[in-house]
């Protein structure tokens, strides 16, 4: 009764008579070759599609036709799955024949391999099995399967043992249904195949079990319970692969579950924002600001665009633009702090006036370039790519124009909300911790000094990361670009070359091998997975059934437009039938064009005859015409019938068009009243009658197979023949088509072709952008290169990681040059809008200013990618890696590669840049006016200065400031109007201020040295000449009160290389009040009571990681501005000698990458007299200014310089005085000459 008794728990012992198997044996092979023939009595019915199926596998390689892992399956079937109490519910029952009283047995035996062979050999049940019971089925399969593999055993033979192909077959073979039964579904088609029938013993890799259940969801609880995420394997046989037909419901539930990973995700980009800018307000208004793009992409995509087809995928767009948004409000913070940081006093309007003006031109040039290149996508054939790209573009470039409206906003309300705060805290106080207050817990000394040391550490740690970042990012990663500039061009033009070979020629990415309607959704490991990409193939009745190792069957069609007029945006549209008017198969020349095609095809090597099987369905119609001659042929005239219409022998060849549309009619209706059957090709008739269309087929010896080159081969040569072919058929057939199973090779040629087609075609775009943006042809170029390098490193990288190029990762690779583009962006627009003249200078300030975001934003994006790799879901695992992958690699090229192509080829001035006049007249006159100072802001001089120095070109003649000689004309009409003012001074003119401005900025000037001295330049290579004119009442609230020591015995100090000594404190006090004329007067007697030498009353920097006038003013000056004292305190103060006051300044340069540095000052000379009243002063102000002067009273001071004078005029000319020389920290400009009497000296 073991047939009829479940299979035992897995790990039991088989109880039956074992011992006595060996002798029994033969006997009961003898009684099963007596009962073979009815096998219906223990397995209730033939396997099918229809049902559950495991795939077994072995463990460590071996075959599974083997005593232990037959055993193996068996318990493993009956401990994870007949085990369940749902499985007796779902089962098939086992019905019993009339004389057992008709009665329910159970559930059936699976149709496995153990009970096909206890059926074969006639054993109780499967674990009864002995194994010379399985050598003995091992040499009848041998014998049977030759005669399977060559298509003579099947399943009909049992009833029709001789008909056709069955009398070959040897009689043991087709007793039964077994032996077909097992070599077509139970095991693999490499098991005793051609190649393997002879082998002595022939491995079984892979095993099929069929359960007694049907597929469907009910199957779910079966599967989550005794198979989800457990140990399948025992004694070294493990369930690979699974088909139960839950794969659309497993996917919805392991989308639910799953979707806490890029929850996750997004939750560590937002938490780094919220680290790097220190406000959630912001990083709350980022989220919203998202989510109002996506909902209104969603808007404009449903109702402008009338898309219907909304793709899953489509929601990854968050992610996108998460990254790009993060970018923007990162770059904006560092400027909005910077500008804070530089000029607190500066008014809020001009901040966000002057923000608007960089960071929204960057942010507004990096949103367009990454949606044109987003919208590239479009040229896709498939349509869920389309639709990503319509949506994503969409939403990345109304994310773009929303930034520039609530960016600004944001940092505003945060700002005046941190104000009101502030004064609110001023105004409660600050209590000691020592108070006792005894109305909270943290109101006791002792938590407070806990809460206190725990701020301290906090901020002592905040201030430990600033540091380090400070350094890696302001002062390693540029010098580590310029210095090793060489080695980054090689290394990464070498990974973009191996990158574009391997993505484009060899080995590629490889084509998807399932039809498009089985979608992959879990992982590759996942046993459902594995099972529809590896196992499917592996059984003969799959491959059957998918048409694998059949002929494929070519047809011919006539009279049907190829036209798609459906929705193009929804794949589940599929339009409507367009007929072709011109068709026309009844005239005389279609006639023998059609006959004689068939004789032309059937020479054709291609050509495959119809087989015996055939005969009964009509498969093989291309000799229609032929065969129509023939009938009518046969066919006699009856001579009572006086009709010309009937079809007869008497008829010639061609018919008239009436006759041949009624002789096929008659000829097809009765083939029909035959029995033959109809199939899609033949005639398609009107309603009137007459004929629509014609399609015509036949079977090819190709074999239909996944494989693309071989259909790419079979498709190129049936191309080519029906093109020759139909170049010569007659009026009404010259517009016919081909069609054949060839949905699979499609969707793999267009992923082929058009995936890099499309990716290059972004990269075009990107350059476009790039120079509609920039207007410079070599930045746009190095732009372009190395967007095209990081989207084709990315593929590559791809392509290492054994991806299959199906829809999703088209979709992946088609966005690729949209999330590469952003970091490019911001390197070349910071380098179009850097304050320097040279490249090195350039680099270096875009380095400084966007290093540090670019290089957080692809940190958070790893760390997003890191997180969703545990996930199940196929889309979130890949589309994790993908993110990550694309911009890391697009943070290495956009850093090091582009950089030091600029560090290189870098365009200067107005090298490579596309100029228009109506342009360049429009942005010199909007740039002038924001440039020039603000009053009543200290330091708007220098802050706009740097900035109108970055977007313009500087003109000498529009600025009085500007002039090395200033022009007499102009400082008349000062003059006049100075004094008409009430005797109010105007702007002085500080005549070395040029040769700051004709200095650079640049790493080599390290190792500059003057013509004169032969010894390193100590000059600022950053101080930027601020070209703004002051107004005069700023001026006039500037000027101070100026008193000197003379002392006439004294010596001239030694000279000190300086840049502008003139140059104003951006820090400075509008006003000077008494009380800081007297503090001038004690810092001033302080001064002159030291022996010598440079006093450096402040050496205090700011840090700052993108800094505008950091990058204009790196070194720390400090300047003294002169000024004479009040008349009275003159007067008041005989016996004293007046001193000027010493500008108290900390550098504004909020220096980005040079820290502390040495401080370069100018002071006043104590040995010449100053003037004394102010009748002097009034003659000064009447002084016509002449160029090379030291300017009436300017000619107290003295210029203090490090290096000495290392020539006087006295070996020049015939004067006495000497003349200090300034030289220049570039060698190949003259040195600049300053006499001491007043009198001008051409520079040398």
């Amino acid at each position: 009764m073991c047939m009829l008794l479940p299979v035992p728990v897995l790990g039991g012992v088989v109880s039956g008579d074992s011992g006595g198997s060996q002798e029994t044996s033969g006997l009961r092979f003898k009684r099963m070759l007596a009962r073979d023939s009815s096998p219906d009595a223990f397995l209730c019915d033939a396997p099918g599609k229809h049902l559950a199926q495991l795939v077994f596998r072995s463990e460590n390689s071996a075959s599974l036709w083997s005593l232990k892992a037959i055993h193996a399956m068996c318990e493993m079937e009956q401990s994870r799955i007949r085990s369940q109490a749902q499985f007796q519910d779902l089962c098939q029952q086992h019905v019993r024949g009339e004389a057992e009283g008709a009665s329910r047995g159970g559930c059936c035996p699976s149709w496995s391999l153990g009970n096909y062979l206890a059926v074969l050999t006639n054993a109780s049940c499967c674990l009864s099995l002995t194994s010379h019971q399985v050598s003995e089925s091992l040499n009848l399969l041998r014998k049977c399967a030759l005669h399977y593999h060559e298509g003579h055993l099947v399943e009909a033979c049992v009833e029709r043992p001789k008909h056709g192909g069955c009398s070959s077959v040897p009689s043991r073979c087709k007793q039964s249904r077994v032996v077909f039964q097992i070599l077509h579904y139970l095991v693999d088609k490499d098991f005793l195949g051609p190649q393997t029938v002879e082998y002595q013993i022939p491995t079984l890799k892979y095993s099929l079990l069929f359960l007694p259940v049907d597929k469907g969801e009910h199957m779910m609880e079966i599967y989550m319970k005794s198979l989800e995420g457990r140990d399948l394997t025992y004694n070294n046989t493990t369930i690979t692969g699974m088909d139960f037909g839950i794969k659309q419901k497993l996917f919805r539930y392991y989308l639910a579950r799953d979707s806490i990973y890029p929850v996750l995700a997004v939750v560590s980009l937002l938490f780094t924002m919220a680290l790097y800018l220190h406000s959630l307000f912001i990083v709350a208004l980022s989220v919203i600001a998202i989510a109002g793009s996506l909902l209104t992409s969603y808007f404009f995509y449903k109702v402008a665009f009338r898309l219907t087809f909304f793709p899953l995928v489509n929601l990854s767009a968050a992610l996108f633009l998460l990254g790009s948004c993060s970018n923007q409000v990162f770059i904006f913070a560092d400027f909005w702090n910077q500008q804070l940081s530089q000029s607190p006093s500066a008014s809020l309007e001009k901040r966000v006036n002057r923000a608007l003006q960089e960071v929204g031109y960057l942010i507004l040039a990096s949103g367009l370039t990454s949606s044109a290149a987003f919208f590239s996508g479009y040229l896709s054939s498939i349509t869920a790519i389309r639709c990503f790209s319509v949506y994503l573009g969409t939403a990345s470039f109304i994310s773009s124009i929303l930034a520039l409206v609530w960016l600004p906003c944001s940092f505003i309300l945060r700002e005046r909300y941190t104000e009101a705060s502030s004064a609110s805290v001023a105004v409660q106080g600050w209590k000691p911790c020592c108070s006792k207050n005894g109305g909270g817990f943290w109101d006791t000394s002792s938590r407070k000094r806990c809460l206190f040391t725990l701020g301290q550490k906090l901020r002592e740690l905040k201030r430990g990361i600033s540091d380090t970042s400070n350094l890696l990012f302001l002062k390693i990663l540029p010098c580590g670009v310029v210095k090793f500039r060489y080695i980054w061009v090689c290394w990464f033009a070498v990974l973009a070359a191996g990158g574009t070979y391997m993505s484009c020629i060899e080995p590629c990415m490889k084509l998807p091998t399932l039809d498009s309607s089985v979608a992959k959704l879990f992982r590759s490991s996942h046993p459902f997975e594995r099972y529809d990409a590896e196992y499917r193939h592996m059984f003969m009745f799959e491959r059957q059934r998918n048409g694998e190792d059949k002929p494929v069957t070519l047809m011919l069609v006539w009279g049907v437009k190829p036209t798609d007029n459906g929705d193009h945006f929804n794949p589940r549209s599929n339009g409507s039938l367009v007929l072709d008017p011109d068709f026309n198969m009844s005239h005389p020349d279609a006639q023998v064009w059609l006959r004689d095609l068939c004789g032309r095809v059937q020479n054709k090597s291609f050509y495959s005859p119809p087989s015996p099987e055939d005969k009964d369905v009509t498969t093989d119609n291309i000799c229609l015409v032929e065969e129509l001659i023939q009938w009518v042929s046969v066919r006699r005239c009856s001579e009572s019938d006086d009709s010309p219409n009937l079809c007869c022998n008497d008829i010639p060849f061609p018919y008239t068009p009436s006759v041949f549309e009624n002789c096929l009619s008659m000829m097809l209706a009765e083939r029909y009243a035959e029995g033959h059957l109809a199939h899609s090709g033949g005639l398609h008739f009107q309603p009137d009658g007459r004929v629509a269309a014609l399609v015509l087929a036949f079977k090819t010896t190709y074999l239909y197979s996944f494989n693309f080159s071989r259909t790419s081969l079979f498709y190129r040569e049936i191309l080519t023949w029906f093109n020759r072919e139909i170049s010569g058929a007659p009026h009404g057939l010259e517009k016919g088509w081909f069609i054949s199973q060839l949905s699979l090779f499609d969707l793999q040629h267009v992923l082929s072709s058009e995936t890099l087609a499309v990716a290059g075609f972004s990269v075009a775009i990107t350059f476009a952008l790039l120079l509609l943006t920039t207007w410079n042809i070599p930045l746009s170029i190095y732009g372009t290169v190395a967007v095209g390098g990081s989207v084709f490193v990315t593929i590559s990288l791809l392509v290492l990681l054994e991806w299959q190029l199906s829809g999703i990762e088209a979709l992946f690779i088609s966005s690729a040059a949209g999330l590469s583009v952003d970091f490019v962006a911001n390197y070349c627009i910071s380098y179009t809008l850097a304050p320097h003249s040279d490249k090195i200078g350039k680099v270096a300030h875009s380095t400084k200013r966007m290093g540090c975001p670019v290089a957080i934003v692809s940190g958070a994006f790893f760390s997003m990618g890191i997180i969703m790799l545990p996930s199940t879901v196929l889309l979130f695992r890949k589309l994790g890696i993908f993110l990550f992958l694309v911009k890391c690699v697009a943070c290495g090229f956009a850093t090091f590669f582009f950089q030091s192509l600029c560090c290189f080829f870098g365009p200067q001035k107005n090298c490579g840049k596309i100029t228009l006049p109506c342009f360049s007249d429009y942005n010199d006159g909007a740039l002038n006016s924001c440039s020039a100072a603000e009053p009543g802001s200290p330091s708007a001089s220098a802050v706009n200065g740097a900035f109108g120095r970055s977007r313009m070109r500087r003109s000498y003649d529009k600025e009085a400031g500007g002039y090395l000689y200033p022009d007499p004309q102009r400082q008349q009409r000062q003059k006049q109007t100075a004094a008409g003012g009430g005797g109010g001074r105007g702007p002085e003119q500080y005549e070395l201020q040029p040769l700051a401005y004709r200095l650079s900025d640049s790493f080599e000037n390290s190792t500059c040295t003057s013509k004169l001295s032969n010894q390193p330049s100590v000059l600022s290579d950053e101080i930027e000449y601020c070209r703004g004119e002051v107004g005069r009442n700023s001026m006039d609230g500037e000027s101070e009160e100026m008193c000197s020591h003379q002392n006439k015995t004294s010596q001239q100090p030694p000279a000190l290389q300086t840049s502008s000594p003139y140059k104003e404190n951006p820090l400075r006090p509008v006003g000077v009040t008494r009380e800081d004329a007297a503090k001038d007067k004690l810092l001033c007697n302080t001064c002159r009571g030291q022996s010598g030498g440079v006093t450096h009353w402040s050496n205090t920097t700011f840090s700052s990681s993108s800094s505008m006038e950091d990058t204009i003013i790196s070194h720390t000056l400090e300047t003294i501005d002169q000024t004479s004292l009040s008349k009275d305190d003159q007067t008041t103060e005989d016996s004293q000698q007046p001193c000027s006051d010493r500008g108290r300044l900390s550098s504004p340069s909020q220096s980005s990458c040079e820290g502390l540095e040495d401080s370069n000052e100018t002071c006043l000379s104590d040995i010449e007299p100053g003037p004394s009243n102010t009748r002097q002063n009034e003659a000064e102000q009447e002084f016509q200014l002449q160029p090379g002067h030291l300017n009436g009273k300017r000619d107290t001071l003295r210029l203090s310089l490090k290096d000495p004078v290392y020539q006087t005029s006295k070996g020049r000319n015939s004067q006495s005085e000497e003349a200090v020389i300034l030289p220049n920290s570039k060698p190949d400009l003259p040195d600049v000459w300053i006499k001491r009497d007043g009198q001008r000296e051409d520079t040398c």
